[in-house]
């Protein structure tokens, strides 16, 4: 039961975005792009580097604003359902991979990679896949985008210990979210570098202030 349904809401979110956007500025910092006149579909370096930046913002921000919102007021099940809302959830989420431009239009600012790159980045990425193939297998891919926050019947699910599951409850955020490196990596790009540990960072915020909030008030802490 929630009490103060506002408050609630928006707790910790001045953390959550407020740190996230704090982040997106400081990462513009440390990338300089000027120079870059490589393209891809017409569109400079600099421009793919804001898209890899913005989109992961954008994507956090809907989810809050979902998932608070049907916690509070059943606001998505009364207008666009689960189903619209997993559909512009999976859009995000595949919008994400257009970070792996930014890998190739920036290709080895930071250094040149070589086989000692592609080996470590193939390390990284293992773990990543795996995780992936182990939400599918068993956790359901519904299921990784709060399906608890809209359908009763997946709180009564166990929390999963299978697969990757069984060495860290928390894959997803660890291995998963962990790709962006091993792109950067293989490919030595250092805006890349900089996506990656941005998204890392954010990703911990939105499962601290967001995600680990909701989880008590849905499993009653």
């Amino acid at each position: 039961m929630i009490e103060n349904k506002l408050n609630f809401f928006f707790k910790h979110q001045i953390w959550h975005l407020g740190g996230t956007i704090v982040l997106f500025y400081i990462g513009f910092q440390f990338v300089d792009l000027s120079n870059n006149t490589n393209t891809f579909l017409g569109i400079g370096a600099f421009k793919w580097f804001l898209v890899a930046m913005t989109i992961p913002l954008v994507h956090q921000t809907y989810v809050w604003i979902c998932w608070r919102s049907e916690l509070c007021w059943k606001s998505i099940s009364n207008t666009i359902g689960f189903k619209g809302y997993v559909i512009i959830f999976f859009i995000l989420i595949i919008s994400r991979l257009t970070a792996i431009v930014l890998c190739f239009v920036d290709y080895g600012s930071l250094y040149k990679p070589g086989w000692l790159a592609w080996i470590l980045g193939l390390i990284l990425f293992i773990p990543g896949v795996y995780t992936m193939y182990s939400v599918k297998k068993y956790f359901g891919f519904l299921r990784a985008a709060g399906a608890d926050h809209f359908d009763p019947k997946y709180r009564n699910l166990p929390f999963e210990n299978r697969g990757i599951f069984k060495w860290t409850p928390n894959a997803m955020y660890v291995f998963a979210i962990g790709i962006p490196f091993a792109f950067a990596v293989m490919t030595g790009s250092q805006s890349m570098f900089v996506v990656a540990i941005y998204t890392y960072i954010s990703i911990w915020l939105h499962y601290f202030c967001t995600e680990k909030q909701d989880i008590a008030i849905i499993y009653n802490n």
